[in-house]
């Protein structure tokens, strides 16, 4: 939670390595959204006006898609808290089988998102 960290790898933590991810609200056109999903993220996360996490879209899933965003949205997500170790997270991922997580603080909201291969880097 912004606490300074000390100490081998393993006990260090996500924090540092969170990426921005696209996000949405409810009520958006889902071809804007779609038009912001590239690069990097294949997803947009769905929050509210304050920040807070409401679900995700996948992009793979909305290719020939013209429901709503709530219709469409994947809800309430698993996340992650900065605080998490970077050992709990990869063992998250490799239960899992993601390849990426969101990190929100305690009251759900968004901070970014973590990517498997990113903590996986810092392994080797």
């Amino acid at each position: 939670m912004g606490m300074p960290t000390e100490g081998m790898l393993t006990e260090t933590t996500i924090q540092q390595f969170v990426r921005e991810v696209p996000t949405c609200e409810l009520g958006e056109n889902l071809v804007d959204v779609k038009a912001r999903m590239s690069g990097d993220w294949n997803i947009s996360v769905v929050v509210d006006p304050q920040i807070i996490v409401l679900g995700l879209l996948d992009l793979a899933h909305l290719q020939d898609s013209r429901g709503s965003i709530e219709d469409l949205m994947n809800p309430a997500p698993l996340t992650l808290r900065p605080s998490v170790l970077i050992a709990e997270a990869l063992e998250y991922f490799e239960q899992s089988h993601l390849t990426f997580a969101l990190v929100t603080r305690s009251t759900g909201e968004l901070i970014g998102a973590v990517r498997k291969k990113d903590l996986e880097s810092i392994k080797k």
